[in-house]
């Protein structure tokens, strides 16, 4: 018991456990704080991919309305087949949406989804709570 000062070796074991929840309190209530933040950032994370993806599905839309007619009838004019032309356009478009799909995807691959640091300092804490247990009991 070397590492106890006079202080603490004096003092009994209802005030080492009001002092043991008065710090609880204030350790949850950070880790929670913690959480909080942690969720946040990754529903912002969330948020640009799924953004990312909304554009995709938007401009695949968008493009296959317009530029399906005007390439179409510029192909036409130009002599190609209109259901030829028509097929070229298409082919285009997928090929665009893919792009933004897979740069959305790219982006939601980045999100952790489990607040990792909040967990690992909870898991400490509890260590740190047994240990601090263990060695009132053992006095």
């Amino acid at each position: 018991m070397s590492d106890f000062s006079a202080a603490e070796q004096d003092r009994s074991l209802g005030t080492i456990i009001k002092d043991l929840t008065a710090d609880l309190s204030t350790l949850f209530r950070s880790e929670i704080a913690l959480l909080k933040l942690e969720i946040r950032d990754t529903l912002a994370k969330l948020g640009g991919g799924a953004g990312l993806l909304a554009g995709a599905l938007f401009l695949g839309f968008v493009g296959l309305a317009f530029l399906f007619v005007t390439i179409t009838l510029g192909l036409v004019a130009l002599g190609v087949p209109a259901w030829l032309s028509a097929l070229i356009v298409t082919v285009v478009l997928f090929i665009g949406a893919g792009v933004l799909a897979m740069l959305g995807k790219k982006k939601l691959s980045g999100v952790q989804f489990v607040p990792s640091q909040s967990v690992e300092q909870i898991k400490s804490d509890i260590d740190t709570i047994k240990a601090d247990i263990a060695r009132v009991r053992s006095r």
